[in-house]
């Protein structure tokens, strides 16, 4: 019977825990994940998942100024326009701290919102070419006050073109009459997004009886290349992948 009493409980934890989980609060953007140019200024809608009544929210948004900065001010999202009473209001690069932007709202009253749905919009300039990172935090308040913390998930930005990954297990064989290049497909660019089909270059260098620099000398669409014109008896070869 004991046994029992156990296994009855293990079973209840199981079932009640990942209900708690559940409740925590994510403030994300959308879209996620942006692939851009220098210069470019991309809006970003900022949501949060399901929560319980709420009164007021703030986050703080940390950069590096040099990299992205504020190009259209944050205005309050569906989730939250027009509701009665709301003071919505951001800082931006106060002298303390100029890579970071403070948006929150609050609503006198006794009105209140629930979510899911959109807290507010802005939009960012794209100066500097890589992955740029943003960091934050995020909270709100109840109606009667009491705090609630929330995790903050940042968009992905990939700014300018990435080269492609190179290409992986060449193998190189020879039977008789040319040497014959394999080589896996390339897939993914090196901020890891999936690029579309790439060509191949083929280098190769002579080794014996002479020394020559790597050079082209061919490419193509396919992962399988025969090399039957290599001068000498002893060569080195590279392939790499590029988008057209």
């Amino acid at each position: 019977m004991r046994s029992a009493i156990v296994t009855i409980w293990l079973v209840l934890l199981t079932v009640l825990l990942p209900c708690k989980q559940a409740r925590a609060v994510l403030m994300y953007f959308s879209p996620d994940t942006t692939v851009a140019a220098a210069g470019d200024t991309i809006h970003f809608s900022v949501l949060m998942t399901a929560s319980d009544t709420i009164r007021s929210f703030n986050v703080y948004l940390t950069y590096d100024t040099n990299d992205l900065d504020l190009a259209i001010a944050p205005q309050a999202g569906s989730l939250i326009q027009g509701l009665p009473g709301l003071d919505f209001r951001y800082n931006d690069h106060i002298l303390a701290a100029p890579d970071w932007l403070e948006v929150g709202a609050v609503i006198f009253g006794s009105s209140s919102w629930v979510g899911p749905g959109e807290l507010f919009t802005m939009g960012l300039v794209m100066r500097e070419c890589g992955v740029l990172p943003m960091t934050g935090s995020f909270g709100m308040r109840r109606i009667d006050g009491a705090y609630i913390p929330g995790d903050f998930l940042p968009p992905a930005l990939y700014i300018c073109d990435a080269p492609p990954l190179a290409p992986d297990s060449l193998t190189i064989t020879w039977d008789g009459t040319g040497a014959s290049l394999r080589w896996m497909p390339v897939e993914l660019n090196t901020y890891g997004l999936p690029i579309p089909a790439p060509s191949y270059i083929i280098l190769r260098s002579e080794e014996m009886p002479n020394e020559f620099p790597l050079t082209p000398i061919d490419t193509t669409v396919a992962t399988i290349y025969v090399d039957s014109t290599a001068p000498g008896i002893l060569h080195r070869y590279v392939v790499k992948a590029f988008l057209p």
